[in-house]
Order: structure tokens, then sequence, then C-alpha cells
């Protein structure tokens, strides 16, 4: 016999082998069948099932009575049972019955069920974690359903997985089945965790880098790092092999970004050592991770020369403009991608939404690789209808208004981009997270596409009412409405009453962002107000004033507006103190302003309540008196600068911002600035922790500096500082560190740090609907504490900060 024969002949015994085993448990059940093939089954007695119905049993055996017994059909629907996993064993016997037929014998062993699922030893890892896992693996183990041990070995390896991704590499999952008490045929699931001392990362070094050092190429990584107290805090030091991954690319970026093309990353090495393998016990012993990182950097490359490749709608001259490298330059990634991004929205900008990109590097003598951009445009696109979806009460024309793209003209994405922000500046309108604009109805005949924009509404109805007693305004009564979105129009209505011991007001305001359906507002705002609180425990000061204001304002550009306010005011204060033999006194000053506002602003924020991103600066002055006539003549210019920027993405986003204002008075015509004039500090939307206008001026040694009443004098210029930084969960709650500085100086006073006051402390903002914009409580510290500071540590207050 040839090799061949015998190679054929092995394969061939193995195949019948193989099926011998595949049917094993049909040819053992259905042995005894043989001599009553074709004969009518007169009954059928089930044994063993305690869980399965008879009914269900016959349904996939496909068997009854009156039929006639087919061996090859009982063999294939025994097979579709035992494929279910709700038996683990069947066996079918014949018996000859009374009336010439057959009587069926089916002896069967049910798999158990699961009646209950636990889990034992959790504390780094939550049930829901476990839940989320099971759904994202799809992995069949479930109270009530059958035991499936390959599911339950599956379920293990998934619990381990969770811990090695919280650092916790030697953690021990376990499953055990207990019998119930009630029945056999259940099985309590229980699985055991061990989760054993999580593993920290002690140190990260690179073999064969020379042009960076280790420091260098660990500094580019951003969520792997060498533990410290740092980056214990905020979890940076345990083993993640996805984040390692990532901080990979960028180390890989350090390089290419500078010429290094070919540099080539090897495969981690991971060792786990013990600190101190002497000791007793594992969690005694301090086990630390060391990872080492094989580079191989490769040879530095020049730029060669650009080619520009299938272009039509634009000439080699205009797109060459984005390539800002020279021929002879090092080759640097990042300069060929900001190139190849600025092609593509030259594109993307103009209707070519289709236009695809695709740069490739090729290598010539002396190190020097040349640029070769290949660009399909595909075809030019403009808009064809343009919808809302989600706007149940706002109107249509408020949100289409906003809009950076227009029906007839070319598709713009960065239009689209920009239109979403304006529209999400408005406060009142969410986009949808996940899709917030629909392109449908893409029409390849007239070259049109169809946009929706998508989203829901979010009430920004800001209602308070009630009453109490707070430090600043004693026993009050109060009610306040403002609405953003009054009538679905986009207009601000606002009314505010209270009245108490310490403050009573009214003020009554309205506000159309685009007056008559053109890029123009007006506002119009009334108010009546009365005072009466202590500066300090030696002077109280009663003011009462009354007056209204109307604003006229324009908007150009995507993020700018003016605006002139003119308003007109009367003051009446009051003010009781001791002099200096302790005799009282009473001053009575009234004041009529009369006063022109302009403004600039320019507001890239995203949202007024939770932003995330963006830059506003705010340039105003205001003109009081002159030819406007009053009884005050000064002016008064203000800067305020606000900026968020993004830093960290993930589960737990965080956000930095930065707020800075300053402002002087200037007065003329020999006008004496009063205490109405002046600037003070202090409140939740200032310097938080300080009471409402308690920062004044200080002299050199931090004593307050008073004016010729003996009341704290406030400045003629002023600076404030705040910094925040933000920590979102992607729930209504937002928790925020934040760090305020400010003072006034007097005229004879330059901006000295050393005057400033300084709080520190942290905030949690709630987002209620019911308020329509956050509630902010705010624990604050003081610094830089002084005798008399009226300072409270613990405030609430409703709004955004800046």
């Amino acid at each position: 016999m040839t090799f061949r024969s015998y190679r054929r002949f092995f394969v061939r015994t193995l195949a019948v082998l193989a099926l011998m085993w595949l049917f094993l448990p049909v040819m053992e059940s259905a042995g005894d069948l043989q001599d009553f093939e074709g004969a009518t089954i007169e009954s059928v007695t089930f044994v063993g099932n305690t869980l399965l119905a008879e009914d269900t049993l016959l349904y996939y055996l496909g068997l009854d009575v009156g039929l006639p017994l087919v061996q090859r059909d009982l063999n294939s629907n025994l097979r579709q049972l035992w494929d279910t996993e709700l038996v683990d064993d069947v066996r079918i016997d014949g018996r000859a019955a009374p009336g010439g037929g057959v009587a069926l014998i089916i002896t069967l062993t049910e798999r158990p069920r699961i009646r209950s699922l636990e889990y034992e030893g959790l504390r780094r890892v939550n049930e829901s974690d476990i839940d989320e896992k099971v759904a994202l693996e799809r992995i069949q183990v479930f109270e009530g359903d059958s035991v499936r041990r390959g599911e339950l070995r599956r379920l293990e390896n998934a619990i381990e997985e969770l811990y090695r991704e919280k650092g916790y590499r030697f953690a021990d999952a376990t499953v055990d089945l207990i019998d119930s008490p009630l029945t056999p045929s259940e099985k309590d699931v229980i699985f055991s965790i061990d989760e054993g001392n999580r593993v920290r990362i002690e140190d990260i070094k690179f073999e064969g880098n020379t042009v960076y050092g280790d420091w260098r190429l660990r500094l580019a990584m951003n969520k792997t790092k060498q533990t410290n107290v740092l980056w214990r805090t905020i979890k940076r030091d345990i083993y993640n092999p996805a984040k390692l991954q990532e901080d990979l690319d960028s180390v890989r970026e350090l390089y290419t970004k500078e010429g290094y093309k070919n540099v080539t990353l090897g495969e981690p090495i991971i060792e786990v050592r013990a600190l101190r393998p002497q000791a007793a016990s594992v969690e005694d012993q301090n086990r630390r991770m060391f990872i080492t990182i094989p580079i191989e950097e490769g040879e530095r490359w020049k730029f060669g020369e650009v080619t520009i490749q299938g272009n039509e709608r634009y000439s080699d001259q205009q797109l060459l403009r984005a390539f800002e490298i020279r021929n002879g330059d090092w080759l640097r990634s990042r300069k060929i991608d900001d190139a190849v991004t600025a092609i593509d929205d030259i594109y993307k900008n103009t209707g070519f939404i289709n236009a695809r990109i695709a740069p490739e590097v090729v290598e010539r003598d002396e190190r020097t690789a040349d640029i070769v951009v290949q660009i399909d445009e595909g075809d030019q696109y403009r808009v064809g209808r343009i919808d809302f979806e989600g706007n149940e009460r706002t109107m249509d024309k408020v949100l289409r208004r906003e809009l950076q793209v227009q029906e007839g003209r070319l598709i713009s994405l960065r239009g689209i981009q920009n239109s979403l922000l304006k529209i999400k500046q408005l406060g009142f309108f969410e986009s949808d997270i996940d899709a917030p604009v629909d392109i449908v109805n893409v029409d390849e005949e007239d070259k049109t596409i169809d946009l929706i924009f998508k989203g829901t509404e979010a009430d920004r109805t800001e209602l308070q009412f009630g009453g109490g007693w707070s430090e600043f305004d004693g026993f009050f009564a109060q009610l306040a409405l403002r609405t953003q979105n009054f009538l679905g129009r986009g207009e601000t209505l606002g009314v505010q009453f209270q009245q108490g011991s310490v403050r009573n007001y009214l003020d009554l305001s309205y506000f159309v962002p685009w007056f008559l359906d053109k890029p123009q507002s007006i506002g119009i705002r009334a108010f009546k107000r009365d005072d009466d609180f202590s500066l300090l425990t030696s002077s109280n000061l009663q003011r009462e004033s009354e007056g209204g204001s109307i604003t006229y304002g324009r908007n150009f550009g995507l993020f700018n507006s003016v605006s002139m306010t003119y308003t007109r005011s009367e003051f009446s204060d009051q003010t009781f103190f001791n002099d200096i033999d302790g005799n009282p006194v009473q001053v009575d000053l009234n004041f009529t302003s009369s006063a022109l506002r302009p403004v600039y602003v320019y507001n890239s924020v995203d949202s007024p309540f939770e932003p995330t991103r963006g830059t506003k600066l705010q340039i105003s002055t205001d003109y009081v008196g002159g030819f406007l006539g009053g009884t005050q003549n000064f002016i008064r210019p203000r800067l305020q600068l606000t900026r968020y920027q993004p830093v960290t993405q993930g589960r737990v986003k965080t956000i930095f911002g930065l707020n800075v204002e300053a402002g002087w008075i200037e007065p003329f015509d020999d006008y004496q600035l009063s205490r109405l004039d002046r600037f003070y500090l202090g409140g939740e939307n200032s310097i938080r922790g300080f009471r409402f206008n308690n920062i004044w001026v200080r002299n050199e040694d931090g004593s307050t500096r008073f004016d010729d009443l003996n009341i704290p004098l406030g400045g003629d210029k002023f600076l404030q500082v705040n910094l925040e930084y933000h920590f979102l969960t992607n729930t209504p709650f937002r928790v925020l560190l934040f760090a305020d500085a400010g003072a006034v100086f007097d005229e004879d006073q330059s901006i000295d740090f050393d005057l400033m006051r300084y709080t520190a402390g942290v905030e949690v903002r709630v987002m209620v609907p019911l308020f329509g914009a956050p509630l902010r409580f705010i624990y604050s510290q003081n610094l830089d504490p002084l005798p008399d500071d009226r300072f409270e540590s613990i405030d609430f207050s409703i709004g955004a900060s800046f």
C-alpha cells in the first residue's frame, strides 16, 4: 500500500469515527426501535422531565399518537432537541403495544436551569459593570436560562478582564454550581471573586531611543504614567492596553512630526515584579509593573516637492498655498496633515462634501520625500430644504435665523458646524448628541441635499418663588420669572419682585434678539429698588432708586455684536453713622444719572449655562452726564475676557475656565465721585465667599480705607481674576474647583497684587429644569483673612459664575 493509500485510509477512518461520535446519543437512544419501523405510535411516556412540558418535547421530537414511527425523522428531530441545550441526555425505548403498534418510553435528563446568579467579593467592580460586559459580549448567562458551562467560563474571563482594566491583574473569578434546595433541576450560580492587589506602573523605559530621552517620551504619554501621588490620585498609573496604545501613537507622532517618518515602536514588554519579594504574603510584596518599549527611530527625512493630482475645480496654485513648508525643510507630519486638512476644508466648505484627499509620501534619494496629493473631487451640492425636528414650542424661524447655511446655496460643513454652535448658544434648544443633523434626500440630478436639524427643547424658564432669611437680605418673600424663549419666539421676558426687611425691588425687562426679523436687537427695562443694609457695624445705608433703560444692538459676523444702551435713573441715599466722637450723623445724597453705554461683544462660548469651550470678550464704556444731563459726570470703561478650554475627554470630561475683568472710572467737569460710582467687589459672581460689595479699598497694611463719612471707600479701578476647573460626568451635576482673586484701588494706588483678596473652594452645580439655570452650592475659603472681613464659607445661588 502506497503512502497516498495509507493517508486516504487514515482520513476515512477519522471521518467515520467522528460521525459515530456525533450521533452517539441518537444511536444509543434509538437502538431498540429498529423492529418498530413504520409501526403506529399508540402511546408516548416521558420519564425524568420536571421543567419541560410534554407538549414541548413532543413538538421538538415530532411525535404524536396515531402517527407512524419513522426512524430517520426521529433521529433528525432528536438532534434538534439536543441542539436546544435543554437536555443533557435522552434515551428512547419501544415496547409492543396491545393494538399492534408501538409504545414509546422516553427517558431524559434535563439540563439544570439557573435559579439565581450571585457575585461574592465584588468591591472594585459593580454588578452594573458586569451586566454591561455581558450585554456587550453577548454572554448567555441569565437567571431562568439553562446552565451552559462554556458561557459560564466566558463570564469568568469577562470578570477578570474588567479587573485587569482597573489594574487588578491577579484578580481571579471562579464559578460554583449549588443544588437548589427546592428542586434538583435548578442551580444557584455563585461567582467568587478574589480581587488581589492593584498593580501600579513603577517604571516606563525605552530601548533604542537616541533622538529623545526617556523623560521626553514619557511626557508625550498622557494616559499611562509612572506612579506618584498625582497620577495615583487620577488613576493614570494603572495599566490599560488600549490607553497604552494611544500613548504609543502619541510617541510615534512625536517622531513623525520632526521628520522620522519610518519610526517603529515594538510590542511593549510587560513585567510584574515584587518590590518586597521576601514578604510573607502576596499583599505585602507590593507588586509593581515595569514596561519596556523598544524603538527603531530610523533616519530623519527632508521635504521634497508637492504634486497635486485630480483637481479640476481649484488650480494647483490655490491648493499649494496650504503647504507652509518649503523644499529642503524637515518632513514634519503635522505640517503635511494641516495642509491636507486645509485642502479638505476648501472642498467640503464649497459643496464638495464627498471629496477625498489622499496624500502619498514618495521616497527618493538623499533621504528626501515628495508628497503626491491625490484628489477625488466628486460632485458639488447645494442645500435643498432645511427642516427642524424636536422644537415643539420654538418657532422654526427662531432656529432658522441662527443658521450659517441657507437653502439654495452651496453646502458647507463648516457652516453646519457653526450653525449648531449658534443654536446651542441660544440656551433653549439642545442638538441631538449622536446625530445633530440628518442629510437626507440626496438629489443626484439637481445636486441638492436636504438637511434636518434635530434636538430637544430645554426649558429655560427660571422660576423662583418663596421666602426665607439670608445674611444679606434678612427676612424676605420673593417671586422671579425669567424666560429666554417667551411664546417660542426666542425673546426674553423677566419679572423680579422681592419684599423683605433689607431689600425691596421690582424689576421688569423685555428683550427681542431679532427685532423685525433682522440681526438687530432691542430691549427695555424698568426698575424700582429700596435697600437698607449695613456697610460695617458703625454705619448703615438706605438707598432708593428707580429708573429705566432702552437698548439697541446689532449682530455682525459669526460671533460679533455691538449695542448702545441709554439709562435714566434717580438715586436717593441716606447714610447713618457715628462720627469720631460717637455722635450719630445722617447724610443725604440725591443723584440723577443719565448714561450711554456702548458695548462690543465677541462671544464664541457654546452655552450660557453649561459652557465647555469658547471665548467671550466684552468691552464697554459708561458715559454718564455731560451733554446727557444729570448730576453725575464720568466715564467708566470696563473689559471682560472669558475663556473655556477642554482639557481631557472620556467618561469624565474636564474643562479649564478663566475670567479676567478690569475697569476704571474717570470723572470730568470737576465732578467728585460718590459711593454709587465707585467699584466694590464680592459676591457669588465676583470673589466668592465675600459678601456682596464687601471688598473695598485697603491700605498697604491691610486696614480699611474710609471716606469722609467714615464709610468703607470704593475704588476708582478694579481687577478681578477667576480660575475654574470643571468636572463633567454626563449627568445634571457639574463639580468645579475655583480660585478667585480681586481688589479695588484708590486714585493714589496702582494695581498691586499684594493688596488682592484671594479665595478658593469647590462648587457643585445642578441643572434643574424647573429653574432653567443651574443651582450653585458654593464652599469658599478665605486664603488671607483680615479682621473686618465679611465672609461666608457656605453660599447658594442660581445661574452661572461669569
